[in-house]
């Protein structure tokens, strides 16, 4: 069989993927819709609910201010909220800067080996319960975090509907600082505005991302105790809460920001760690057994959360390989001196490219039209978004190889150098 043959085969292959991936993804047009809709507002709840707040603050002292200034500025009433900076040294200065706004402080004694976020999670949580602390719900924050006045009074009414774990709405407080920041930035608020928004509305289920949500006591408490260690805690509670019918909501007006990444290898670490986070089998099968069934999720639920980000990294491997593909397919044809040939693949790369190059783009102009004003990008960084989006979205391909061929990147935290500086 001629190369040439070979090559009509590939595209007939590729195309066919691209139509089946295009059919599932069709069904995000649902998503599009709700994501066009005014948010909405939630009902007030006389209940007050009790809300332990636990900070993680490994060496965060530069940053932790900004937060705890927020919630200490919080409209919901102080005696039905804690605040508690999880550290690992008795002379960490988070420890005084939390105790200078009337915080509390816990110092971590099981450290060696478990320096994750979620073995800090587990301490704390432990240390409330050893100390009788009195709470109904855990509020997991970064020290990078800023909270909106109102964020605990709008977690409250989640809490007030019925919904065992709620998270708010998040943007970035670096958006302007540089591209990256500013496509990390964009990909978070995208995923409230869009996935979030959606799934809670047709599921009562949502992805959780490291910060800024609540998790009912209840709920820990049947699952074992705080059981989410590994390096990508969030992904190990939204798959217990998938399997175990947990009732997830989304409060699009209790607002959170974060600090994104400045430069490309910082973020291409964190790449590293979520994707093979997801991947992970070890994320998979120790959440589907144990604690308790609250419902039933759906079918589709479960179908639409398994294959979303699977299916987003097979699009990406799928043109990557068809671009090897057509170049080992040149390297042929100049070898048999079929000059015409040689070049038309070459050309047909360079079209692959470009369109890459577009979808990305698309993606990203798409992404800031959901996202609207609140996303305060300028409009210089909203034209460089749109022109150097293929940078962003490709390294999760690139993330993906990396982390399998240096298995050892898939367990690296790449602390983020925080500056504390706030544009929002």
């Amino acid at each position: 069989m001629e190369y040439k043959t070979f090559l009509i085969y590939g595209y007939l292959v590729l195309l066919g993927i691209i139509f089946l991936i295009f059919i599932f993804f069709s069904y995000y047009l649902k998503f599009f819709k709700i994501s066009k809709k005014p948010d909405r507002i939630l009902k007030n709840t006389e209940k007050k609910f009790d809300f332990a707040v636990l900070i993680p603050a490994r060496n965060e002292s530069k940053v932790i201010k900004n937060i705890l200034e927020s919630l200490n500025n919080q409209t919901y009433d102080k005696s039905h909220f804690k605040v508690f900076v999880i550290t690992e040294r008795e002379n960490d200065k988070s420890n005084e800067i939390a105790l200078s706004y009337g915080f509390n402080f816990i110092v971590r004694k099981e450290i060696q080996n478990k320096r994750t976020k979620g073995f800090a999670l587990k301490e704390g949580y432990d240390y409330l319960i050893h100390n009788n602390i009195k709470f109904d719900s855990l509020v997991i924050l970064d020290a990078d975090n800023i909270v909106d006045k109102n964020y605990l009074f709008e977690l409250n009414k989640l809490k007030g509907e019925g919904h065992q774990v709620g998270v708010g709405k998040r943007y970035s407080t670096n958006t302007n600082a540089s591209i990256i920041s500013a496509s990390s930035g964009l990909l978070f608020s995208f995923q409230s505005n869009f996935v979030n928004k959606s799934r809670a509305e047709l599921f009562n289920k949502f992805a959780i991302n490291g910060t800024g949500y609540y998790v009912d006591k209840k709920v820990i408490e049947d699952a074992g105790g705080w059981i989410f260690l590994g390096l990508t805690e969030d992904v190990e509670l939204t798959r217990y809460c998938y399997y175990h019918g947990v009732n997830m909501g989304y409060n699009p007006n209790a607002i959170f920001y974060d600090e994104q990444p400045l430069d490309y290898k910082t973020m291409h670490k964190q790449h590293v760690r979520w994707i093979w986070g997801y991947f992970n089998k070890n994320t998979i099968k120790p959440f589907k057994n144990g604690g308790v069934i609250y419902s039933k999720t759906s079918f589709l639920a479960m179908l639409e959360y398994r294959l979303s980000m699977g299916l987003f990294i097979f699009i990406e491997a799928a043109f990557a390989l068809h671009v090897i593909y057509t170049l080992v397919m040149s390297i042929i044809a100049f070898s048999r001196l079929d000059i015409s040939w040689g070049l038309i693949y070459l050309g047909i790369i360079v079209l692959e490219i470009i369109f890459m190059f577009i979808i990305c783009s698309i993606a990203n102009m798409i992404e800031l039209a959901i996202s609207g004003k609140k996303i305060n990008a300028s409009k210089t960084m909203k034209f460089k978004l749109c022109v150097f989006g293929f940078i962003f979205w490709s390294d999760f391909f690139f993330s993906l190889l990396d982390g399998f061929f240096h298995p050892s990147k898939k367990y690296t935290r790449e602390k983020i150098k925080h500056t504390g500086k706030i544009d929002i």
